[in-house]
This record gives structure tokens, C-alpha cells and sequence, in this order.
């Protein structure tokens, strides 16, 4: 190596990962990287290629990628000409078993709103416009917006999602990260919800993630592609967890529709347009029977003479 490779060595650093923290999880299915590094980067997850980088122009130094990510624990490299960084993340997936060494609880320090990386983003983003601002106040064309522009672009979107009030939910005076959500979930969204609040409190069996206050074990508090942005389909979503039901016979054999009572690709019988599915006949929150019946049946037959008359 010449005298001048080498000096120009000394002030080329690998990379350096700003953002996600150390024991970062996330539920989503892919996670923003944020990298200290100069020039064209490559991002690999357990060694196989998985996402993208935008280096250099506007965003200097700060290299913006995008890691997709598979359920548990993930081994994310950025790698360029002059070495490589790496960390590991954790993706818990609320419709799919539980993961060993996964704490559901909260999702470590992977969040950007960190002082320390905030000053870091401060130099291009403006980190401080919900600051001291009402909970209603919009702010669809703040930096909020425009960093998270993924969720504001789904097809089903919450209500405070589609109309920017983001802190509705979110705490901006939270520390040390900022914009943290109530825990258990539900202390958040009941303040809206109140509805659901006061109808499960007045039923006798509750539903586990409604019991444990962890309304988005089924719902996306942003939005998704699905009716009350649920996480997947509902058949799909519900036999992530009652697995035995996607193979097994259900209620009756010999049912006139096949050697089962159907869950799903047929028509509502008392909801016009609408598919039936396992909430056609199981509320998905409480209910009055251990099973968790519609219509406040506490008797089989009962539920069945809601539709079949005979």
C-alpha cells in the first residue's frame, strides 16, 4: 500500500448502523436501517440478499435501507468497499406461534426516536413538529409523514392514520424514546373504543388477545389490506393460532354443504355481501357463551337457528 492509499485508508471507516438499537423487534415484515457510510452499500440478511439501500445526494452520509425480514431472530449485514456492520432483530409475528427468546412486551430500542439518533436525523428531517402540539392536530404534511409515508399508503387505513393525527396514540412527550404507545395496547385504544370496552365488559367469556389487552395480536393499528385492518383474512388469521380447525371436521358431519359446516367462500346467510367466515358464528372479542357465540347463544342450537330456521 503507497503512503497516500494508506492516509486515505485512515478516513475510510466501515460502516456504521445508527438505527435500529441493540435488541431491536419489530412485527412488520421488513425494517428501515439507517447506515453511516459514504458510498454504495448492499444489505443481506443470514447472508442472502434482502433489500435495498439509497446512499449518497441528499442523504450524505446516512445511508436509508430496507431489510425484509423473516419470523424470529434476524442477522442484518450492510457491507461496502471498505468492511461491514451488522445486528441482529427480531421479528415477532402476533398471528403465528410464539417465538423462544422473544419479548413481547415491548420492542427494544430499535424506534429512531432516541435522542441520540434524533440529533443524527436532525440535520436533514424535522424531528420537532408534533412537539407540544394537541393530540388532534394533523400532521399529514409534517416529516412524520413523510418518513413513515409506508403507512399512509395502505389500502385500509385506522382512522387517526388516514387523517394524520398521530398523536392521538402516539406520546411525544415520551421518554427516553419518544412517541411510545400505552401498555397493554388496549389503554390506548380504548380511549376511542369505548364501544368495544363497555361490550366486553358486560359478557361473561372473553376472547385471549382481548382478554390480555393485546388488540393487535389481530389488528394493524396503521391499516391493512383486510376489513378492521386485520393482520390477515379472517379464516387465515384465525387458524394461525386454532390450527386444528384449517384441516379438521367443524361442529357437524355430514353437513349438506360437504362432510363440514363451512368457514369460508360462501355467503354471509344474515349479512348480505357480506363472506362468511369464523366470525359469522364466533365473536372475535366476548361473548355470553364459553365458545364465544354470536348473538349472545349460550345454547348450540340456539346459534344454528339464527340462520337455519329448520
Amino acid at each position: 500500500m503507497t503512503a497516500a492509499a494508506a492516509a486515505i485508508a485512515l478516513f475510510v471507516a466501515a460502516p456504521r448502523i445508527v438505527a435500529p438499537g441493540p435488541r431491536s423487534q419489530t412485527t412488520r415484515e421488513s425494517v428501515r436501517v439507517f447506515v453511516e457510510a459514504p458510498g454504495p452499500l448492499t444489505i443481506t440478511v443470514a447472508g442472502r440478499p434482502a433489500g435495498a439501500c439509497a446512499a449518497g445526494g441528499k442523504r450524505g452520509e446516512l445511508a436509508h435501507c430496507t431489510a425484509m425480514l423473516e419470523p424470529g431472530e434476524n442477522r442484518v449485514t450492510v457491507s461496502d468497499a471498505s468492511g461491514s456492520a451488522g445486528i441482529a432483530v427480531l421479528r415477532y409475528v402476533t398471528t403465528g406461534p410464539l417465538l423462544p427468546g422473544v419479548e413481547t412486551m415491548g420492542f427494544g430500542e430499535g424506534t429512531l426516536h432516541r435522542p441520540e439518533i434524533e440529533a443524527r436525523c436532525a440535520r436533514c428531517h424535522a424531528m420537532d413538529e408534533a412537539r407540544h402540539k394537541p393530540p388532534a392536530t394533523p400532521l399529514l404534511g409534517s416529516s412524520c409523514a413523510s418518513c413513515h409515508a409506508d403507512l399512509l399508503a395502505r389500502p385500509k387505513q385506522h382512522g387517526p392514520v388516514g387523517q394524520g393525527v398521530c398523536l392521538m396514540c402516539h406520546d411525544a412527550s415520551s421518554s427516553p424514546q419518544r412517541f411510545d404507545v400505552a401498555w397493554p395496547i388496549q389503554e390506548t385504544c380504548f380511549r376511542c373504543h369505548a364501544d368495544i370496552q363497555q361490550a366486553m365488559l358486560a359478557k361473561a367469556y372473553r376472547h385471549g388477545p382481548a382478554a390480555a389487552g393485546r388488540c393487535t395480536t389481530c389488528h394493524d393499528p396503521h391499516g391493512s389490506e383486510n376489513a378492521f385492518w386485520l393482520k390477515k383474512p379472517v379464516w387465515d388469521l384465525c387458524t394461525n393460532c386454532h390450527t386444528e380447525k384449517a384441516t379438521d371436521r367443524h361442529v357437524v358431519v355430514g353437513f349438506v354443504y360437504g362432510d363440514t359446516h363451512p368457514m369460508r367462500g360462501r355467503p354471509h346467510p344474515v349479512k348480505p355481501g357480506a363472506d362468511f367466515a369464523c366470525s359469522g358464528c364466533h365473536n372475535p372479542h366476548a361473548a355470553q357463551g364459553r365458545y364465544l357465540w354470536q348473538f349472545d347463544a349460550t345454547v348450540r342450537e340456539d346459534l344454528c337457528r339464527t340462520c337455519h330456521a329448520k
